[in-house]
């Protein structure tokens, strides 16, 4: 009891001494601190600790969450997260129309900046390309997908267990949201 009590507040376990004759009392006391300390830690938390914002996932794009749903509720993070990238491989293929390479390959492709020729169609974003931000935009999103793809999609596909958390596991899945999200923002540009 006087270790929980010191953990809510500094001192306040070491205040009971039960060889006391009011020791029952004083212990009875202190103890109805504790619960009113444990009461109000949401209510300070909340006013005094920082907000962080919160991920949610069932608010990831929908080609993640709805690949990975189901597997996450069984508790198959692991599986969940591969669903994810395979579900977000295929409609990449499929928005390509191209089933013949790899997922890695197909993402360094399609968000390259050189122009689209016969077979190779490219994936881009809107607006104006010669400014350096889209440039940089078409390029980041070669990297992040494909990178993607590598280190998450092939180590949950390849390795026999992988003891990722719940956190780690949900950081994966954003990441292939954002993969998600710029595949279907971008339109696809055919050679001319």
């Amino acid at each position: 009891m006087k270790q929980i009590l010191d953990r809510l507040q500094p001192g306040l376990g070491s205040e009971v001494n039960l060889d006391l004759m009011a020791g029952e009392t004083t212990a009875r006391g202190q103890c109805q601190r504790g619960l009113g300390i444990l009461r109000d830690m949401d209510d300070v938390e909340s006013k005094l600790g920082p907000q962080a914002p919160a991920l949610s996932a069932d608010q990831l794009h929908p080609w993640v969450w709805g690949g990975a749903a189901a597997l996450w509720d069984a508790g198959a993070r692991q599986d969940a997260v591969l669903a994810a990238a395979r579900t977000v491989n295929a409609r990449i293929q499929q928005k390509l129309e191209r089933h013949d390479i790899g997922e890695t390959d197909l993402c360094m492709q399609s968000f390259d900046t050189k122009d689209a020729v016969a077979g190779k169609p490219r994936l881009r974003f809107p607006g104006d390309r010669l400014l350096p931000t889209w440039k940089a935009k078409q390029e980041g999103a070669k990297y992040v997908a494909a990178g993607a793809f590598l280190a998450i999609r092939n180590i949950a596909a390849h390795q026999e267990q992988v003891a990722w958390s719940e956190q780690e596991a949900l950081e994966y899945l954003a990441t292939l949201s954002v993969v998600a999200r710029w595949v279907e923002e971008c339109e696809v540009e055919q050679p001319e």
